[in-house]
């Protein structure tokens, strides 16, 4: 039938037995379609229930395998899927560690095996920097976030190279470019192993110069002058000390917080209207220097009107009133207001709240040129200390730190002595930085722990000397200082001086904290041999011992000490018995003092704020001794940060002398003033009471030990050669300096200082003597060393150097 078929139709020509082959062909292929295509859904359906008989992980080495499989979305016993195959294979990639992964499938009977087959991210073996000439390596490594032996992640590389630029712009290298490279060092030569081993990580640093602030201007500061203004600014124009220092370099973070101090500046001065813009910045062409543009609307000053209270209020209005201090300002001043809201907050932390909100509302009354104040409190709920820790303390034993406390663990929270007990710590000088860190337990709302993070600071100071000279010779000293000895808190020092003429031994120790107690407890034992004076030779040795107890509180303290020593005087060639009766300073002192010290400095050994002021009462002839007199003593010293890192430090001193024998006070105990820790424009020793000797006007050379007369020297030298240093019975003495940072990171500060004094019998208005200076000094591992030059601004009628110059190691005063 079909044949028929075809041949009834009319097939364009063709002959019909040609038709019937091609049909008969097409009519057996499509019949095998059909049957492939169902036998291969059969296959399919067969194959989707393949089950999963075992999962293999291939390639790794510092990942173990396990870690790998937990993360597969494929299990032992799952049927086989694509989808959770691909599904793997992003749970693998996002553990961070590969950097490609495959998997193998194999049939085995009615399952299948898989295979997972990866490469690891090479681990970083080293870790360079090139091209920093500026900044040591250490500063560098300290900035990345990359750690050696770590798996390669590029997004951490990136975050490094950010960090490292922006601490080349904090130190002036605005210009500054840093580009990573990574490098492998070692390829794995067998395919089955990871394809890198490890890598290097390069840092390519290209510095440029330094870019300095060449010119800052301000515009429409009527009000506020630019002498005002400038030096409270953290950016500095470029000058004589940019060079050797940060100063003048242009730093982003300065530049931005200098927009926030000068609307701070104003605001504290009632311009609570005033507009900075944001300032104009030029370039130099050789993109080496900028040109800073400040645009100023002060506007009016604004004074302070009625200040009230609402809200929780727990003490009456006036008495709140008696704790602020902007209504006595007079202008409104956000600084004065800020340091209120920090006394309210404290009086209300002293009776357990410590998270109370004091929070101002402000009324501008523009007609009157007023801000009335209102402060609103949220007191809170009262809070109890929890846990203290004490963070940071490689050296410092714990019970150093705990014992200066003001709080304890359990007590109801009270502000005061919590700011007393941070303040107490960082009075110890044993370290840089004292902070306390304060957090809430989540089940303990009603509980404050404290960690107290502190950084150390070197505490020892080691000096070591040596010098020859034909008339001293051979001279070896040292001496040692470590104010917390053995961490303990103890103060331990030891000094010794030899030279041919001179020597000089001493050790002393201090323990602050007797047996855990309240009191403190030292002693000292010294030596001392002096051929070097002119007047006379002196031996000296002896020891002391001490005792001291606060009184009240901290900051007011008592002290009592017994001094016995021994003085041995020796006539040299130009000792003259006239004025230099020696027999009358011979002996043995026996002495009992009795001293009042109140010490609010925040820093023992670099104060910049605070006072010491101490009076003391020395009696000799306690419990027998050949020498007999008294002395009072008394001194004020007063720190003050003036701005950002300047210090002033004053020191006022006053001592007296007197007999108690009736005879002349021993002239060894006389006053005499000059050098690097009184007067530093005169010589050490230099300035005090003077008497004429005609014993030296007569006798003034020596021939092998034996006096005669010098012939050729003019009566005005013979006068002065004769006009002998003796000392006085009073000293009074002044001095005041200004301390500023030059390369602060260095610890190099200098100094200006002005010294006024004199040392005689009576004091005297026409005889004072003074002198001002300046300075370097450096807060090296050595200690604090003083370079200083002096030059005196009154004259006496002795011959002295135009300029003096001192050396010496520790602080003036």
């Amino acid at each position: 039938m079909h044949n028929k078929l075809l041949k009834k139709l009319p097939f364009f020509g063709f002959p019909s037995g040609f038709i019937a082959v091609i049909s008969t062909h097409l009519c057996m292929f499509l019949c095998v379609c059909f049957f492939s295509q169902s036998s291969y859904s059969q296959s399919i359906k067969k194959t989707s229930a393949v089950t999963i008989k075992s999962i293999d992980v291939v390639g790794q080495r510092k990942i173990e395998k396990e870690a790998i499989i937990a993360r597969l979305v494929s299990k032992l016993g799952d049927v086989y899927s694509e989808k959770n195959i691909a599904e793997d294979i992003k749970a693998v990639f996002k553990m961070g560690f590969f950097v490609e992964i495959d998997v193998f499938k194999e049939r085995l009977g009615d399952g299948i095996t898989l295979e997972y087959r990866v490469v690891e991210k090479p681990a970083i073996s080293e870790i360079i920097f090139e091209g920093n000439e500026d900044i040591k390596v250490e500063d560098l490594e300290a900035q990345v976030t990359i750690k050696f032996f770590e798996i390669l992640n590029h997004a951490k590389i990136k975050e490094s190279v950010i960090k490292l630029e922006k601490h080349y712009e904090e130190k002036g290298f605005y210009l500054a470019k840093i580009e990573s490279e990574v490098e492998v060092i070692k390829a794995s030569k067998d395919a089955s192993e990871s394809a890198t081993d490890t890598v290097r990580v390069k840092f390519n640093i290209t510095e440029s110069d330094k870019v300095k602030v060449k010119k800052i201007t301000l515009i429409g500061n009527n009000k506020l002058k630019d002498t005002y203004l400038k030096p409270k600014m953290m950016l500095q124009e470029a000058g004589f000390f940019t060079a050797m220092s940060s100063s003048g370099a242009f730093k982003q973070e300065a530049f931005e917080r200098d927009m926030a101090a000068l609307k701070f500046i104003y605001w504290n001065l009632g311009y609570i209207q005033v507009k900075v813009d944001r300032p104009l910045i030029t370039v130099t062409p050789d993109k080496k220097s900028i040109y800073i543009t400040y645009h100023i609307e002060e506007g009016e000053q604004y004074s302070i009107g009625e200040v009230d209270f609402s809200g929780d209020l727990l003490f009456e209005k006036s008495e709140l009133l008696a704790a602020t201090k902007i209504k006595d300002n007079g202008i409104f001043s956000v600084e004065v207001m800020q340091k209120d809201i920090a006394d309210l907050q404290a009086k209300y932390g002293d009776l357990g709240y410590a998270y109370t909100n004091v929070i101002p509302r402000y009324d501008v009354v523009e007609k009157d040129k007023i801000v009335n104040l209102r402060f609103d409190f949220e007191k809170g709920n009262k809070v109890y200390f929890g846990t203290i820790n004490v963070v940071n303390n490689s050296k410092t034993r714990d019970k150093v730190i705990r014992r200066e406390l003001k709080i304890r663990e359990g007590e109801l929270y009270h502000e005061t002595r919590k700011r007393q007990s941070q303040e107490n710590i960082q009075r110890l000088g044993f370290f840089e930085e004292v902070n306390f860190k304060t957090s809430t337990p989540t089940d303990r709302p009603d509980q404050q722990d404290i960690e107290i993070l502190i950084k150390e600071r070197n505490t020892g100071q080691l000096t070591l000397t040596a010098g020859y000279g034909n008339v001293q010779g051979l001279s070896l000293g040292g001496s040692v200082q470590q104010n917390n000895f053995r961490g303990l808190g103890q103060t331990l020092g030891a000094r010794i001086d030899a030279t041919k003429n001179r020597q000089d031994y001493s050790v002393s120790l201090t323990e602050p904290y007797l047996n855990d107690s309240l009191w403190s407890a030292g002693f000292d034992l010294f030596y001392i041999e002096n051929k070097e004076r002119i007047n006379y030779d002196n031996r000296k040795f002896g020891g002391a011992f001490r005792f001291g107890h606060p009184i009240m509180d901290d900051e007011l303290r008592a002290y009592v000490r017994y001094r016995l020593d021994k003085t041995e005087l020796f006539a040299n060639t130009f000792t003259d018995p006239i004025l230099f009766p020696l027999d009358t300073a011979r002996g043995i002192t026996s002495s009992a003092t009795i001293t009042l010290e109140y010490d609010t400095r925040n820093d023992r050994f670099s104060p910049s704020k605070g006072v010491l002021a101490d009076i003391s009462y020395e009696y000799a002839g306690v419990l027998g001794g050949d020498l007999r007199y008294q002395e009072l003593s008394s001194r004020f010293r007063y720190f003050k940060n003036v701005f950002w890192d300047v210090v002033w430090r004053n020191n006022l001193a006053f001592s007296t002398l007197q007999s108690l024998n009736g005879n002349e006070v021993p002239f060894t105990q006389r006053y005499q003033l000059g050098g690097a820790y009184t007067l530093r424009g005169f010589g050490s020793g230099t300035v005090g009471r003077r008497l004429f000797s005609q014993f030296r006007y007569n006798q003034i050379g020596t021939n092998d030990g034996n006096p005669f007369f010098v012939s050729g020297i003019s009566e005005e030298e013979r006068q002065r050669r004769s006009n002998l240093i003796f000392g006085g019975t009073k000293q009074l003495l002044f001095q005041s300096e200004l301390q500023y940072p030059l390369i602060k990171e260095a610890g190099l500060n200098g100094v200006f200082f002005y010294d006024v004094g004199q040392a005689e019998d009576e004091i005297i208005n026409t005889k004072f003597l003074s002198d001002f200076g300046i300075g370097f000094r450096w807060q090296s591992p050595l200690g604090l060393l003083r370079f200083e030059w002096g030059w005196p601004l009154t004259k006496d009628n002795i011959d002295r150097d135009s300029v003096n110059f001192e050396f010496s190691i520790g602080p003036p005063f």
